[in-house]
């Protein structure tokens, strides 16, 4: 084949490749499209995320309520106790004491 014949030969492969070219690019998304793609995933993402750690949260305030509940009922029950028994200390110790004579 002479010079001529393969530079011909040459042109024509690299048309025909040049004319594939855009066609197998024209199904896949461009640059914009992907990055809108991304943007959607990471909103996507990042709302679960969000909702989980609400839902986290939720819990744990729930279970400190709970927690602040059982104290509140302990310690009404400890002052409540130690009320009553301050009042019989104060009313055994009452018994004990003689009336003093009034000296006029």
């Amino acid at each position: 084949m002479k010079s001529a014949g393969k530079r011909l030969v040459a042109v024509a492969l690299l048309a025909a490749l040049m004319g594939w070219l855009p066609v197998a690019c024209a199904n896949e998304p461009g640059p914009a499209e992907r990055a809108g793609k991304a943007v959607d995933k990471a909103a996507e993402k990042t709302g679960k995320a969000v909702k989980k750690a609400g839902e986290k949260v939720g819990e744990g305030v729930e279970t400190a309520g709970k927690a602040v509940k059982h104290a509140a009922k302990k310690t009404g029950e400890a002052v409540g106790n130690a009320v009553q028994k301050t009042g019989a200390a104060i009313e055994h110790a009452g018994e004990k004491v003689k009336p003093s004579s009034d000296k006029k």
